[in-house]
């Protein structure tokens, strides 16, 4: 089976479908638009890590879309003893529409990423889809598939980026001991972490305190010591370094403080759907009061549960 990728700004609803999918080939259609250029050579990349043929298909203008059905038509039709599948998460709506007709014509299966939040839990589903005698696209398996874990941080991070390397901890800096101690009480509880990750081609102006992933979620921590200002500067840093151009839309965002901040900057965080993490019992040193590591773990997992297990939604 071959898979075709509608490639827009955000890589991660076609690259784990290609994870768990596992194609022989796969067609990352983008435009001519930068950061769909830059999303789609990113991830032909990851492919040839992950021993998946990947090809590039420019088709120019987003918005032409009798061009963008005709390209896609003459790709497929040119393998015709190939069994495609379209996945039409990505792209613009009109990528989207092209590809489904494309599809109807050969009638071939379609897939749909996704993430929308179910029984109160974010949930990462594909969603199976064929046509049916009328040409209606319906779905082939009721209620979708839930994912498996597929990610590694390093996939997150060469998705969104050319590369990244860490820096090891700087023990001058204030606040280095809070740092440490949130991550020896994340590290045993989480599927991967990272610290002090700096993302290449962002000029040194991003660096990640804390990077974490549970199942295929990704959160973004800032560590803060506090002080008067803290509260603004620490969300202006963490939106500047987990901004979609910088890591997406799929990642959760967290600052974790030792000082009460005010509530307008709680208000300010909460508009930017950061979570603000005050563990006030922090009083120095590389360890954290038992009641300050649940309230941290309780807020992480608030927002990145663990994922239910694989085999479907319970009921």
């Amino acid at each position: 089976m071959n898979l075709v990728c509608l490639i827009g700004e955000q890589p991660i609803p076609n690259l784990l479908p290609i994870l768990h999918l596992k194609p022989q080939q796969v067609l990352l259609v983008h435009t001519g638009n930068e950061l769909s250029s830059k999303a789609a050579r990113r991830l032909q990349k990851l492919c040839a890590q992950k021993q998946i043929a990947a090809e590039l298909l420019n088709v120019g203008d987003a918005y032409r879309l009798e061009s963008l059905y005709d390209q896609l038509r003459e790709k497929i039709s040119g393998e015709p003893q190939t069994e495609w599948c379209f996945n039409l998460t990505g792209g613009t709506k009109l990528m989207s529409l092209a590809a489904a007709q494309a599809a109807a014509d050969f009638n071939l299966p379609c897939v749909y990423y996704q993430t929308e939040a179910e029984r109160g839990q974010k949930v990462g589903k594909l969603r199976h889809y064929r046509f049916d005698g009328q040409r209606r696209l319906v779905e082939h398996t009721q209620g979708g598939e839930i994912l498996p874990p597929l990610l590694t941080l390093e996939d997150y991070l060469l998705a969104h980026h050319d590369g990244y390397h860490l820096k090891p901890p700087d023990r001058t800096q204030n606040g280095w001991q809070l740092e440490e101690a949130v991550y020896q009480v994340l590290r045993p509880q989480v599927d991967e972490i990272l610290r002090n990750v700096q993302p290449e081609g962002v000029k040194d102006q991003v660096e990640i305190d804390l990077l974490i992933r549970i199942g295929n979620q990704v959160g973004v921590i800032e560590v803060k010591t506090g002080g008067e200002g803290s509260g603004k500067k620490a969300v202006d840093q963490l939106t500047t370094a987990a901004a979609r151009e910088y890591l997406g839309t799929y990642a959760q965002r967290f600052i974790v403080t030792q000082q009460a901040q005010e509530d307008r900057y709680k208000a300010l965080a909460n508009a930017v759907q950061v979570q603000v993490i005050e563990l006030l019992k922090y009083r120095g040193g590389t360890r954290l009061d038992s009641s300050d590591q649940q309230k941290l773990l309780d807020a992480i997992q608030g927002k990145m549960p663990k994922p239910i297990a694989y085999g479907g939604i319970p009921k």
